[in-house]
């Protein structure tokens, strides 16, 4: 896959421009999620990922490959949306946590099962609310993208162990949220 990339980078570069979009459709699903993670409105989240691949485009030139073309596009990513999310907010406090459910097609006998787990989803969302941008973007990218660490670090700009760090307090923190939203579900149909 790596090489599929480097090819197609050196077929842009030689000036077969139209090859970029190949690229721009291989990673335009995840370049939307980073952006749609922080900044939290859809059309905001839209014009950032179109102007991420601008920006790429521009710069391709300076790729070395030193590391994968899609960490090196999810850092350029990264960077403008928090900036753009800082301009926006002027804080890294976002509100919702986006998660897309691509697979919920849901058949007849499966009905219950689908309530349950729209049920957990809505849950985790709420949850994801607690949490700021970076780290509701750091969970996203190393359970629901499946990055690793290390391409985490490469994309944030932050050590490996602080990304690690970050990763164990956020979890620390939706754990918490769950345990005193259990609690408080237990209290309120006790006292009914």
């Amino acid at each position: 896959m790596e090489q599929e990339d480097q090819i197609i980078i050196r077929k842009v570069l030689a000036g077969d421009t139209a090859a970029y979009g190949v690229l721009v459709e291989k990673y335009q699903h995840m370049v939307m999620n980073i952006a749609f993670q922080i900044l939290h409105q859809h059309e905001e989240a839209e014009d950032l990922a179109q102007n991420s691949f601008v920006k790429a485009f521009e710069k391709l030139h300076t790729f070395k490959g030193e590391s994968k073309f899609s960490t090196w596009l999810y850092r350029i990513v990264w960077h403008m949306t928090i900036s753009q999310h800082r301009k926006l907010h002027n804080s890294l406090n976002s509100n919702t946590f986006y998660l897309s459910d691509d697979q919920m097609s849901v058949s007849d006998e499966a009905t219950v099962e689908a309530l349950d787990r729209e049920e957990a989803v809505a849950k985790l969302e709420k949850a994801m609310q607690k949490l700021d941008a970076v780290e509701r973007s750091i969970l996203n990218m190393f359970y629901k993208q499946q990055l690793k660490i290390q391409d985490i670090a490469e994309i944030t700009g932050l050590s490996q162990s602080n990304v690690k760090v970050k990763l164990f307090r956020s979890r620390k923190k939706l754990a918490h949220h769950f345990e005193t939203t259990t609690q408080a579900i237990h209290l309120e149909t006790n006292t009914q």
